[in-house]
């Protein structure tokens, strides 16, 4: 809206400027008329002489940052967007309930059921299973690191989680690291996208410090009202990401 203001003052000055021109052409009836026409003819032309300045001085370098940092920018939101992605789809795994259950999408709602149905410890089922009637582990095969951290229970972009706070601390490193480096090139990034990420940042921060509690407190799930309202923002956020991501950004991409 600013943008379309300053575009009709400037339209409106030149039209005064060439205006007067004819103006001047008829005699006034009085000084007073002739001076106020000058006038306003002097705040027109300081106007128009503005916006060129501005063009020259702030505009046109702008665009050209923008076209320098923009891939930047565009590759760190959208590596920040899978893994946010990443740890929506683990909570949809391993609650069984998708936030994304409706369209448009009804957060409110969807997201609240998804953590009160998403557990906060996993059974190690395999351990389980391998244990004799004196309480030892039986190991059938010789210990494989690799094996164990591929079937670790979370998964973000490769790395392996075994408890929800070891993975939600990942994602929040990553989230102030983007958020950092939006900070010092936020002339170039929409302000939305830094609100959006603000948000992020709190509701992932305010899940990590209820995720340790609840796991040293063995609580079965995350039900809690003051989180479930929180991370509706954090699922906000990702949609806003979404737009960053290069599948979505490419048609052509996005075939299958």
């Amino acid at each position: 809206m600013r943008i379309i203001l300053i575009w009709i003052a400037l339209l409106v000055g030149v039209l005064y400027v060439v205006v007067h021109q004819f103006l001047l052409q008829i005699p006034a009836n009085g000084d007073w008329q002739y001076n106020l026409g000058m006038l306003f003819q002097a705040l027109s032309l300081s106007y128009i002489a503005a916006f060129l300045f501005y063009l020259v001085h702030n505009h046109y370098p702008y665009l050209r940052a923008k076209k320098k940092y923009q891939p930047v920018i565009s590759r760190e939101l959208n590596d920040l967007w899978e893994i946010c992605n990443d740890l929506t789809y683990m909570m949809r795994r391993h609650s069984n309930v998708s936030a994304y259950d409706s369209s448009p999408y009804d957060f409110k709602n969807s997201v609240p059921k998804q953590l009160q149905h998403l557990p906060v410890n996993f059974k190690n089922e395999e351990t389980e299973k391998n244990v004799n009637s004196n309480g030892q582990i039986l190991y059938p095969l010789p210990p494989d690191k690799e094996f164990d951290e591929k079937k670790k229970p979370i998964a973000i972009r490769e790395l392996g989680f075994d408890r929800w706070s070891e993975a939600i601390e990942y994602v929040s490193s990553n989230i102030s690291n983007t958020l950092d480096k939006v900070i010092k090139l936020k002339d170039v990034v929409e302000e939305e996208t830094i609100l959006k990420i603000f948000d992020l940042e709190k509701s992932i921060n305010d899940f990590r410090i209820v995720a340790k509690i609840y796991e040293e407190s063995n609580y079965k799930t995350f039900k809690n009202e003051y989180l479930e309202r929180q991370f509706i923002k954090f699922y906000e956020g990702t949609e806003e990401l979404r737009k960053y991501n290069k599948k979505y950004k490419d048609p052509f991409k996005n075939k299958d």
